[in-house]
């Protein structure tokens, strides 16, 4: 089935919000809270809400967002750093001025090479870092082998995430 990849606009918030919820949920399954998916959803007004404004006027950032018959299958989301909830919970400066905040794929799109095609169609060149959870070693081991190295500090996450502990990736371009 053809997959189509276009940029995300206002009326893709609501859509973007419930599958980015639904994959964390599935991809942390035993590593957050039991009940993480109910408590993401409380934000979801206010998240969508932000979603809307940030799709209409997205800035330097970049996005994605992949469908398959209709059905979001995939997201994708580079932006400038430190992220509104990264200063928010006191983790700055940023080490690299743009952050992978998002990348996401149905357990259906995995392993056919729709997370490379995504990373490099956000990926401006630039250094670039972005969060994650510990104990999710598929998602580590994707970003070590696209040149990403692990920053030795950890963070706790916070309540909704069940104050889980996470640590940055970061890739460094080497100047030619």
């Amino acid at each position: 089935m053809a997959l189509s990849i276009d940029v995300p606009v206002p009326e893709d918030a609501p859509e973007w919000f419930d599958f980015v919820v639904a994959q964390q949920a599935q991809t942390y399954r035993g590593i957050v809270r039991s009940d993480f998916a109910d408590v993401q959803r409380e934000y979801r007004d206010d998240w969508v809400a932000e979603l809307i404004e940030s799709f209409a006027e997205p800035g330097t950032a970049r996005r994605l967002i992949v469908r398959r018959e209709g059905k979001v299958v995939g997201v994708a989301a580079v932006e400038d750093a430190p992220c509104e909830w990264e200063i928010g919970a006191g983790f700055f400066p940023a080490p690299t001025a743009r952050c992978l905040d998002r990348l996401y794929l149905h357990p259906e799109v995995r392993g056919q090479g729709l997370g490379t095609k995504l990373l490099a169609e956000v990926d401006d060149g630039r250094d670039l870092y972005l969060w994650v959870v510990d104990g999710n070693t598929r998602a580590q081991q994707f970003y070590r082998s696209r040149g990403f190295g692990d920053e030795p500090r950890i963070f706790p996450t916070n309540e909704s995430w069940g104050n889980v502990t996470m640590h940055r990736m970061i890739r460094r371009i080497e100047p030619c």
